[in-house]
């Protein structure tokens, strides 16, 4: 269990991973003298939208990275 939680951990993080290479290409654009726009800002909803995805697989992968601890004996 702790082994597909991390596999699909990682397919989580593919959407971040993207969104990184997408800025990258669109931030000379948006920062060539256009300025932040309104035709910019569905762009911007879905690379948080990605980020936020990602941020659940980095959660996912953390969880199957920890596994579970056994509980305090007395």
């Amino acid at each position: 269990m702790r082994v597909l939680a991390v596999l699909f951990g990682i397919i989580l993080l593919l959407p971040g991973l993207c969104s990184l290479g997408f800025i990258a290409l669109f931030l000379p654009q948006v920062m060539g003298g256009q300025g932040a726009s309104m035709e910019n800002s569905p762009l911007i909803l879905l690379w948080i939208v990605c980020f936020a995805i990602s941020y659940g697989g980095f959660l996912m992968i953390r969880y199957g990275m920890r596994g579970r601890t056994a509980p305090p004996s007395d």
